[in-house]
């Protein structure tokens, strides 16, 4: 079912560790009768709303990546229409060599947006290397009675495609700050053993049955955080296919396009 599935992706081994800290410094409070009474309005400021301002930050880069990549499937779509309508005297061999070209560079750019920053290098190259040979591409077009006119839009195509490109590449290079992520995870698992008193604190007024709820708060309250903290991960890299709403791009669908 889909929605255990999007349950899966919020949680994972550091739910559990974090869940399980929790749990056992509540306990040590409680043996030990260590109570403290904390406010609770600390959590807001000091991890909730570092991490809700975390997750605005990356949807916003997530929506923004998915105009760019709307914006590079239509700039081609207008290449490619250009190259195949508008020759007078229109050659299927070039259509479908230009055709293999813009697939070719969808492909590159699918393999960058996807990949690990520390090998993205030259799978960079490959993306400018495949606009290049779009570039070169058009050119040749003249020979088959393209108006230089029409050439002159394929170039303005392409280099809207390759601003799109590039505000995609600022989107995978430079994400929420480090400093800002570090933060959030300090407190995150600090707030199990600084709160772990007033847990136990509120546990000491339960009697009989409702012992058994000794941990519930505590759980909960973890779950919750760590929940948040999971969710903004996911959206930090909206290309990487780590989560539900990633980008992908579908190369089938673009061929269709292109075909249609």
């Amino acid at each position: 079912m889909k929605i255990l599935r999007d349950i899966y992706y919020i949680t994972n081994f550091k739910t559990i560790f974090v869940t399980f800290l929790s749990i056992l410094a509540t306990w040590v409070c409680i043996k030990y009768q260590i109570h403290a009474d904390l406010p609770i309005a600390l959590v807001s400021i000091a991890i909730i709303f570092p991490v809700v301002f975390a997750i605005n930050s990356a949807y916003a880069r997530r929506e923004r990546g998915l105009i760019n990549l709307g914006e590079c499937r239509g700039f081609l779509l207008g290449f490619y229409r250009m190259a195949a309508d508008h020759p007078k005297e229109a050659d299927p061999a070039v259509t479908a060599d230009i055709k293999a070209k813009i697939l070719v560079l969808f492909k590159a750019l699918k393999l960058f947006l996807e990949s690990d920053q520390k090998h993205s290098r030259d799978l960079e190259t490959a993306v400018y290397d495949g606009i290049k040979e779009l570039s070169v591409a058009s050119k040749t077009l003249v020979t088959y009675g393209l108006h230089g006119r029409s050439v002159s839009r394929m170039v303005v195509f392409l280099t809207k495609f390759t601003i799109a490109f590039e505000e995609m590449r600022t989107i995978f290079y430079y994400r929420t700050p480090i400093g800002l992520r570090a933060y959030g995870k300090f407190f995150l698992l600090a707030f199990p053993i600084l709160y772990a008193p007033s847990f136990a604190l509120l546990a000491s007024k339960f009697y009989g049955p409702a012992t058994n709820f000794n941990y519930l708060i505590p759980t909960i309250y973890t779950i919750i955080l760590v929940s948040l903290d999971n969710i903004q991960e996911q959206l930090e890299n909206p290309f990487d296919q780590y989560g539900a709403d990633d980008i992908a791009i579908n190369l089938a669908d673009i061929e269709r396009m292109l075909d249609k």
